[in-house]
């Protein structure tokens, strides 16, 4: 696991204590696979001893900065060193989500902590990709807790990759950010149409070529400019709609 400070790990206890103990404004319920959409991640899952996607993909959490001097830090499941936590929502249900804690330290002009889920098992230790070019929209849950504000980073960011399948990219994949709810654990939906890559990428890509050779959805917390920003998220429900 990477190293974190001990108040930083009190301090990702205590922000699950809080939610916990507030409870939130949407209950989290386990979302059921249908013609109409596509569960891509529900986080009820073990294998090996850390959670997969719902059909089984490697799920991961890794970080990136400008300055290696100020790296990003995070903190999942204990005696795993890149993977989430699991959590109940509440005590009398079995649905769970999965959860990290983050630090994003200045001086950096970039810093991201990522959760990375293949939707399908790795074959050959290479990902495997599916066709998701039939959806529309993108949804998830998410509940943020954190400071200097309320939810610690005010926006997050949804990529769609796809990698080892020959499209010539390895960062900067179509993408959207997400302006946070300050309170509860809410339901994000983002369009498919509305994802584009970043404007420092050289290399294009047509958002439809990499949704029908999807090997992973990543959602990332970050910064730019960055001044330093501590925080808790718990994500569930990665789905594909109509």
């Amino acid at each position: 696991m990477r190293k974190v400070t001990s108040a930083f790990a009190f301090c990702a206890l205590a922000l699950l204590t809080v939610f916990f103990a507030v409870g939130t404004h949407k209950s989290s319920t386990a979302v059921a696979q249908s013609d109409d959409k596509l569960v891509y991640a529900d986080f009820d899952t073990v294998k090996d001893n850390r959670p997969v996607s719902t059909r089984g993909g490697y799920v991961q959490i890794f970080a990136g900065s400008e300055n290696p001097g100020n790296p990003a830090k995070f903190t999942g499941m204990p005696g795993a060193k890149d993977a989430p936590e699991l959590v109940r929502l509440k005590a009398d249900e079995p649905n769970k989500a999965a959860t990290f804690s983050y630090i994003l330290s200045s001086p950096n002009n970039y810093a991201n902590v990522t959760l990375d889920i293949h939707g399908l098992p790795d074959r050959d230790g290479k990902r495997v990709a599916e066709d998701v070019s039939r959806y529309k929209n993108l949804t998830f849950q998410i509940y943020a807790k954190g400071t200097p504000s309320p939810t610690g980073v005010q926006y997050m960011r949804v990529e769609l990759t796809s990698h080892g399948q020959g499209i010539n990219l390895q960062y900067g994949f179509p993408q959207a950010t997400f302006k946070l709810s300050p309170t509860g654990f809410n339901t994000y939906k983002i369009p498919l149409k509305s994802l584009a890559q970043p404007s420092w990428v050289q290399d294009h890509v047509d958002t439809k070529e990499v949704l029908r050779k999807l090997t992973s959805v990543q959602i990332s917390v970050y910064c730019n400019q960055c001044t330093p920003i501590n925080g808790t998220v718990v994500i569930d429900n990665v789905t594909f709609t109509d």
